[in-house]
């Protein structure tokens, strides 16, 4: 089952598709083309063997009507020979499917996995060599601009995590991005960069959240931080451990039917992601591993 820390960075892209673009541009200078709109794409990529390859995630830049980007994103916590082989065949795939420019982007969250990731993959083909765009935590752009966190939360979120055991400022700049962030997410994104703090950052942003600290104006802290400090954090992160939870089960459900080759409508995938109870998406998990129909699964 894909992990929370696998799993979120790429919600944040879902949430906000632009923050593909920001990433391309400021964390490896990649010359993104204008356009007018940055949309979901789907990460099914499958040829006429029939298998299926399932990218993490799939982001296309357009201009008007017209594409001129598409993204494959990917998460990658350790090294694994099998990518040398699926991510060549999701980027073709998608270049092939939208006809226009494809880059594939893998996050990293430490610098090992970000060097084994950027290694160049030889296809074999004279000059076809594929050299991953990695964005470990060395690329994250440094957001501490008041104005920018309110305007890239999803951004921020990535740059907190990333730079927040050593920048007080990206802490900050988090507090103003969860203000604006929508209220389903406040209390996920804040769970998730707490999470991966080291003591002395997790005190220093929970003393930011503090409302002896900051003025809140935001529905998130009259819930959470108006309760009074301690109680507020709990269930906040309470909140946001049951929400990733139902989450990244849901994900699992929809992988491992896709990996399976069983068919998966939009009506199945929208069913399946909006479930909010525990034991059912649970017993879902079970059924996928097993089933032979789609529609099995809800019996």
């Amino acid at each position: 089952m894909p992990s929370r820390s696998h799993e979120i960075p790429l919600r944040l892209i879902q949430n906000r598709p632009e923050t593909v673009a920001v990433l391309l541009r400021e964390a490896l200078g990649y010359p993104v083309p204008s356009h007018t709109e940055a949309v979901l794409t789907s990460p099914a990529l499958t040829n006429c063997d029939p298998k299926e390859w399932n990218a993490d995630g799939a982001v296309l830049l357009r201009d008007g009507e017209r594409h001129v980007l598409a993204v494959v994103v990917e998460r990658q916590h350790r090294p694994s020979t099998e990518k040398r082989f699926s991510w060549p065949a999701y980027l073709v795939t998608l270049y092939g499917r939208l006809r226009c420019p494809a880059v594939l982007v893998v996050l990293c969250p430490d610098r090992p996995s970000a060097a084994w990731c950027a290694g160049p993959i030889e296809i074999g083909h004279p000059g076809f060599v594929l050299r991953p765009l990695v964005i470990g935590p060395e690329q994250t752009p440094v957001i501490t601009d008041p104005d920018r966190a309110r305007e890239l939360p999803e951004l921020t979120v990535l740059s907190a995590h990333a730079h927040g055991d050593h920048d007080g400022r990206v802490l900050k700049a988090l507090v103003e991005a969860l203000d604006s962030a929508g209220e389903t997410n406040r209390p996920f994104y804040y769970d998730y960069v707490l999470a991966g703090l080291n003591e002395a950052a997790r005190k220093e942003l929970e003393g930011l959240m503090s409302v002896e600290t900051y003025e809140w104006q935001s529905d998130f802290a009259r819930k959470y931080v108006g309760l009074g400090e301690e109680q507020g954090r709990k269930q906040g992160r309470a909140e946001g451990r049951e929400q990733g939870r139902e989450e990244g089960i849901a994900s699992s459900v929809l992988r491992i039917l896709h990996k399976r080759g069983l068919t998966v409508t939009d009506d199945v995938r929208t069913r399946i992601n909006s479930c909010g109870d525990l034991d059912t998406l649970n017993t879902w998990l079970d059924r996928a591993l097993d089933i032979t129909r789609t529609e099995d699964l809800f019996d």
